[in-house]
């Protein structure tokens, strides 16, 4: 099923430690080209200049979930915690240091973040399926929408425990994945509050996504171990397979040399946790990065 012209070389840029609980589960590149990727069980953040840190020092519950920066190349994570005083939205300034931006409920399973251009940034909560948002200003996550197309399946499975999980800004609207529904879903917004939820693709149970300029979505599919691409006419490419070394890929980057796409590497047998490229023709959007207060 793959496109033998779609994807050239598939490289492997760094292999993570599974027993160290280094399993990476976002990206962002920041503008001066540092790559950045959350490790989901270390609760940490791997950068290609510097190695790992810890998001909640000395806090053995803590998972570092998803990443978004903004205009000055800060860092934020969504962090997962049974203690009320360590989930949420935690940041690292210019200096290194890491503290929580914004409080979240302990139940709240956070997963995807994203900003719009005002600087509000958007929450998936894949455990209770809902979308959390935080306004410029505000410290504590509030609920914007909770809507059957959001939830999970059922509560034990990895899968279908994952509802809402990847979500980004694309041609005035907001995309989000339902890894357990296996659907692709926009959000229409108005007055900056949700309007029409409409289902666009179905039968891919993708985690995370990008887009490129020209509208192509490249999407994760970890219980798959694929990475398809669904063009704006709605064809469905396989660009990459396990035999391509995907082992449990949650998440994809659109750079100049292609697509860098993580692997979580939990899924699976082969443990294999790492950061691959995939080597192919295609121009990255310009995404939303605020200039947020300090």
């Amino acid at each position: 099923m793959r496109s033998a012209a779609a994807v050239g070389e598939v490289t492997t840029l760094k292999s993570f430690d599974f027993n160290a609980r280094e399993t990476p589960e976002n990206i962002v590149v920041l503008t001066n080209g540092t790559i950045c990727t959350t490790l989901l069980m270390a609760g940490a953040v791997w950068r290609s200049t510097d190695g790992a840190e810890q998001v909640v020092r000395e806090h053995d519950d803590a998972l570092a979930v998803g990443l978004a920066s903004d205009a000055d190349d800060r860092l934020y994570v969504a962090v997962r915690s049974r203690d009320a005083n360590v989930a949420g939205i935690w940041r690292r300034d210019a200096a290194g240091r890491w503290a929580r931006f914004a409080a979240a409920e302990a139940r709240a399973g956070l997963n995807g973040i994203t900003f719009d251009e005002s600087g509000t940034l958007f929450a998936a909560d894949s455990v209770n399926g809902e979308i959390l948002y935080l306004p410029p200003g505000q410290r504590e996550l509030q609920r914007w929408l909770d809507d059957d197309l959001l939830k999970p399946t059922a509560p034990d499975d990895p899968v279908s425990s994952t509802g809402v999980n990847g979500l980004k800004f694309w041609d005035g609207g907001l995309y989000v994945t339902n890894t357990a529904q296996a659907t692709v879903l926009r959000i229409d917004i108005q007055a900056g509050q949700p309007d029409k939820v409409t289902r666009v693709y179905s039968d891919i149970p993708a985690d995370d996504f990008a887009f490129d300029v020209s509208g192509n979505m490249y999407l994760a599919v970890h219980p798959e171990n694929t990475v398809q691409r669904i063009a704006p006419n709605g064809d469905v490419t396989v660009l990459a397979t396990a035999d391509d070394g995907l082992d449990g890929p949650t998440a994809i980057v659109v750079v100049r040399e292609g697509l860098l796409v993580t692997n979580l590497g939990i899924l699976g047998t082969r443990h294999t946790p790492s950061l691959l490229r995939l080597s192919m023709r295609v121009d990255a959007p310009a995404l939303p990065r605020p200039k947020l207060a300090p």
